[in-house]
């Protein structure tokens, strides 16, 4: 092995900050982790959001230069996705308010780190 070749560049950052809060009761997120995935969409790196939320477990999304559709529970960062109930209702995504925008609304240019556009819809119950 080559020792003056550079050792691989991690794609995690560890102990980062995310505009992603806990979609069942909207807490900060602790142990959060972003990993890069890939390419660049006008100049936004493709990326994993991962954070714990001490009370309700591990959460993801993913940000494809725009803000995230969805937020998924899963079973660690960058895992499974798994099932949580609220209300009495299961869940395995959460929608954000991302996708009540218009089409004309999406297409403009939009930092995709903006924190009102992961927030997550309010939840329905099994009345509703």
């Amino acid at each position: 092995m080559n020792s003056l070749a550079p050792s691989p560049q991690s794609r995690d950052k560890l102990r980062t900050r995310t505009p992603m809060r806990c979609p069942i009761c909207d807490g900060s997120l602790a142990k959060v982790m972003i990993r890069d995935i890939g390419g660049l969409t006008a100049g936004t790196t493709w990326q994993v959001h991962a954070g714990e939320c001490p009370q309700h477990g591990w959460f993801q999304t993913e940000i494809v230069s725009r803000p995230p559709r969805e937020i998924f529970a899963v079973t660690k960062p960058f895992g499974a996705a798994r099932r949580v109930v609220v209300g009495g209702r299961e869940h395995f995504s959460f929608s954000t308010v991302w996708n009540d925008l218009s089409g004309d609304e999406r297409r403009k240019p939009t930092d995709p780190l903006e924190a009102k556009y992961w927030q997550v819809r309010p939840l329905s119950t099994p009345d509703s």
